[in-house]
């Protein structure tokens, strides 16, 4: 009875801050406005070739970054995963995690890392380049903790520390996610998720400094070093809730249906769905497709980027509980080029 209040009060509290966030959320005039962008770039190449619809059903390590409270939906002790996805305009996203059962419940971490390459310095002086290049450092710390409250309920809760320099610019910041799984009744599964809540990056550093002349000063007089404030930029938090339905149309063959609904902070809500096709638990063939609303059009084309999303896994049993599997996942996209994302992950 303990277990079944829990989760009851989880989901109304997850429910009364999403009707909090319904009052100020999907609101396209914040688009682009929000720090820490790297927080919404996917992790796992089941999920993105999903179209990010495996809210309810994302399981194990790779749920970290999803819905933690899928971390503890497993039957493996020990998973570790790396990922590794090229983005848009040439940047490489990489990540690594872990995540382990205890006793208490299950563990998770991950590192990952967002390559930009060189980038040459302008300035209005030099708008061609100063001859100076430069590479930003983005990476992002992640610990979990998820528990199997009853046979039908998982929960979990993430925290994430989140780090940007460029040049002389640094910003750090914490976000917090939180999660739960619910498997309704056989074959059904409802997922509800609060991601990147917390409180924003500020930059500070030596290039917000500038020697000036005060004004109603003596001629001669020594510039004074000013500092000059600048502004903190929210997370991209969102409320999430997903619904799955497996069915199983032949014999060693399992089909997922997947619909996701995510209520976006700082830009429109979005429409996801997605379909999974297992055979023989071993081969995976997945697609999927994200819809956002109120989009506008710009020269004839949308202002939503992503488009459907395909891939495939394979699933190989070593030697007792222990696995390797391998996911890719390729998501199409407008103006840019197409996002490829590349995963492994030994299970124990």
């Amino acid at each position: 009875m303990k277990m079944k209040n829990l989760f009851i009060f989880s989901l109304v509290v997850l429910a009364v801050t999403g009707l909090v966030i319904q009052a100020y959320a999907g609101n396209p005039e914040k688009t682009g406005t929000a720090g820490g962008q790297e927080l919404l770039l996917p992790v796992g190449a089941r999920s993105a070739a999903l179209g990010g619809s495996s809210l309810a059903t994302v399981n194990g390590v790779e749920a970290l970054f999803w819905n933690p409270a899928g971390i503890a939906n497993t039957s493996q002790s020990v998973e570790a995963m790396f990922s590794h996805m090229r983005y848009i305009a040439d940047i490489g996203v990489s990540n690594v995690a872990v995540a382990t059962k205890l006793g208490f419940g299950s563990l998770a971490f991950s590192f990952q890392s967002v390559s930009f390459g060189e980038i040459a310095q302008t300035s209005e002086a030099a708008p061609e380049g100063t001859g100076i290049m430069f590479s930003p450092t983005y990476f992002t710390l992640s610990g979990a903790f998820s528990r199997t409250m009853t046979d039908r309920i998982y929960a979990g809760v993430a925290v994430k520390l989140v780090t940007e320099k460029i040049m002389g610019m640094s910003a750090t910041g914490y976000a917090l996610d939180m999660g739960v799984q619910y498997l309704f009744k056989p074959g059904v599964k409802l997922g509800v998720a609060m991601r990147n809540y917390g409180f924003g990056l500020k930059f500070n550093g030596s290039n917000t400094e500038r020697l000036v002349n005060l004004p109603e000063t003596e001629p001669q007089t020594p510039q004074h070093r000013l500092n000059f404030p600048t502004q903190t930029d929210e997370f991209p938090s969102s409320l999430e809730m997903a619904l799955s339905y497996e069915l199983k149309p032949m014999e060693e063959t399992a089909l997922t249906l997947m619909g996701n609904f995510i209520n976006n902070n700082f830009g429109n809500d979005e429409v996801l769905g997605g379909a999974e096709v297992v055979y023989h638990d071993m081969f995976t063939l997945r697609g999927g497709y994200s819809y956002g609303t109120n989009q506008t059009d710009y020269l004839g084309e949308s202002d939503y980027i992503f488009g459907p999303t395909f891939g495939a896994g394979f699933n190989y049993k070593l030697t007792g509980n222990t696995k390797i599997v391998l996911d890719y996942a390729y998501r199409s996209t407008a103006f840019f080029s197409d996002n490829n994302i590349f995963t492994l992950k030994l299970e124990f």
